[in-house]
């Protein structure tokens, strides 16, 4: 496939300074489940006032072509991985760029760069688990294998209300709930097909094993009151991630972009700067 064909199946935007005009690297902007690029307007903007930002839409999320996606292959992490590979050398970018994923894009970003270890300069992932249901005794990712099942069925059987249920659970901050509504929304203007397949997908990945071969520096940055990601599994990053490090953000939830973007995007400022 053409690189431009690759780009606009994405809907990848630009902001800020073109990569060829600055010495400092491109950041990637990637979207965790429900959501779109969207959801990083605030950060990206703060961001693209000094580094060249690329954001874009996961096949069968936000404006991406739609007719890409194939829920036999997207059932997999693999093929958001893929696609991820393959959208990273469409850019054609001269210098390795950040990878900042929230969420299940952490993981994502993960893959990729085990597939291709010179992908990345670095991954800050926001939030990210490399599994999300409970493996006893050694393993919380915090979620029954019971309750994962229970949260797919009322996606399937009603979409709006599973959306109204969901949204303020994982954003905390129940004393600004314009947030949970923005969060709802975001959920609402998804396909529910696809939709449900990503979250499918997401809520029973299991990446443990791929871990150890993660060469690439990794900035964790964690919120406190996360419900999907509680902060047993960010200390099992801490010890699977051969080259993590853990950061705690001024945030609270599962969407710190949405509730503190400020910080999120001070936070991968810092990191960046490190990694230079």
């Amino acid at each position: 496939m053409l690189s431009a064909d690759i780009l606009r199946r994405h809907q990848v935007s630009w902001l800020g300074p073109a990569p060829d005009s600055t010495d400092r690297p491109t950041l990637i902007l990637a979207h965790g489940f429900g959501c779109d690029q969207q959801i990083w307007a605030p950060v990206a903007d703060v961001l693209a006032l000094e580094y060249p930002v690329v954001l874009f839409d996961h096949i069968g999320c936000g404006r991406s072509d739609r007719s890409a996606f194939d829920a036999e292959r997207y059932a997999d992490l693999s093929a958001y991985a893929e696609d991820l590979v393959e959208l990273v050398q469409a850019l054609g970018l001269k210098r390795r760029p950040i990878l900042v994923g929230h969420s299940v894009s952490g993981a994502i970003g993960w893959l990729a760069s085990i597939a291709e270890p010179e992908l990345f300069r670095q991954i800050i992932a926001i939030g990210p688990s490399p599994r999300y249901i409970n493996d006893p005794p050694d393993y919380i990712g915090g979620f029954e294998a019971e309750d994962v099942g229970e949260l797919l069925d009322l996606m399937e059987r009603n979409h709006f209300e599973w959306a109204g249920y969901l949204a303020p659970i994982v954003m905390a901050n129940g004393d600004r709930p314009a947030l949970a509504e923005q969060l709802r929304e975001s959920f609402l203007n998804a396909d529910p097909a696809m939709s449900r397949r990503f979250a499918e997908t997401t809520f029973l990945c299991d990446i443990r094993t791929q871990l150890p071969h993660v060469q690439v520096p990794t900035l964790v940055l964690y919120c406190e009151q996360d419900v999907i990601v509680p902060t047993a599994v960010i200390e099992y990053l801490e010890w699977a991630l051969p080259k993590g490090i853990i950061r705690r953000l001024d945030a609270t939830g599962h969407y710190p972009q949405v509730s503190n973007p400020g910080a999120v995007a001070r936070a991968v400022i810092e990191g960046a700067q490190g990694a230079a």
